[in-house]
């Protein structure tokens, strides 16, 4: 007898632990940026010392990449982002590719070596990324002027040019 109340009270608190270790998941997930929704602020030092947030850039379209230098997509991608990076910055296009979970020097060694000239800022201990629901390298998201997400890209999708290229001729006149 003993034990089976015992054994009911254990059940008991192991059910409401489990109900609300599923709330609070549930309540994360649903917070995570969506398709359409309002991209969410941060602020973060690039490789440079310059600080970023989303709202002192409002006005421009963003592709904010989150990447390491591990990733071999990372690499080969690279170079074709910084080269749309170099012909549309001035008409309002704007890279932050965040660094995830890597020192300052790693970033630095990997952008240098690649000769890449947009801004890297830096997420050291991927608190930015969770934030995002990150859960691989490389992920992108493609915010519009008004910071409004319009499109979530994860994996290997720069692999060839034109796919960059299509995504940007909504924004901006491209050939």
């Amino acid at each position: 007898m003993v034990i089976s109340k015992y054994l009911k009270f254990f059940f008991l608190v192991l059910l409401i632990f489990l109900l609300a270790s599923a709330c609070k998941e549930k309540a994360e997930k649903s917070s995570l940026p969506k398709l359409g929704t309002a991209a969410i602020d941060f602020t973060c030092q690039d490789l440079k010392g310059q600080t970023w947030s989303l709202d002192k850039v409002r006005g421009k379209v963003v592709l904010l990449r989150f990447w390491a230098d591990w990733c071999p997509y990372c690499r080969y991608e690279m170079p074709i982002i910084d080269k749309y990076y170099k012909k549309l910055n001035k008409e309002g296009f704007l890279v932050l590719a965040v660094n995830v979970k890597q020192s300052a020097e790693v970033a630095l060694a990997f952008t240098a070596q690649l000769d890449l000239t947009f801004p890297v800022p830096l997420d050291p201990d991927g608190k930015m990324a969770r934030r995002y629901g990150v859960y691989a390298i490389p992920t992108n998201f493609l915010i519009d002027r008004q910071g409004i997400i319009r499109q979530i890209l994860i994996g290997e999708v720069f692999k060839e040019e034109t796919v960059l290229r299509d995504l940007l001729k909504d924004y901006f006149k491209l050939q």
